[in-house]
């Protein structure tokens, strides 16, 4: 089961989404424009506990604030699912592979301002 929430760069609603993704029912979670901290990181201590925080792969390298992120449950196993690299700053992917074959999963962020994601 996947969550998907744009939260809007808000702290509230960041704490929020955690409070309410429970591992037990999600395997993973899709956001948009996720809340950040000042040193360009979505923690709080209980995160690492359930969640494995995939960002883009530029994230660290980009001018530009990353806009998509995607939690993983630490139950599926990293054998079982790798990311796809994309370069695009509002794209990112992971592929999921199991007994029902392969599954890719696309977290996209688009802008309500501009195309840029599309170009």
């Amino acid at each position: 089961k996947i969550w998907q929430q744009n939260l809007h760069k808000s702290l509230n609603a960041w704490e929020h989404m955690l409070h309410n993704l429970d591992p037990n029912v999600y395997d993973m979670a899709c956001i948009q424009e996720p809340y950040f901290n000042p040193v360009n990181l979505a923690n709080t201590s209980t995160l690492g506990r359930f969640w494995d925080v995939i960002y883009l792969s530029n994230h660290h390298s980009h001018a530009a604030r990353s806009q998509t992120l995607i939690l993983v449950n630490k139950c599926i196993s990293k054998n079982s699912w790798h990311i796809i690299p994309i370069n695009l700053p509002n794209v990112m992917a992971i592929e999921l592979t199991g007994q029902f074959g392969k599954v890719r999963i696309y977290n996209i962020y688009n802008s309500c301002e501009n195309d840029h994601t599309l170009h």
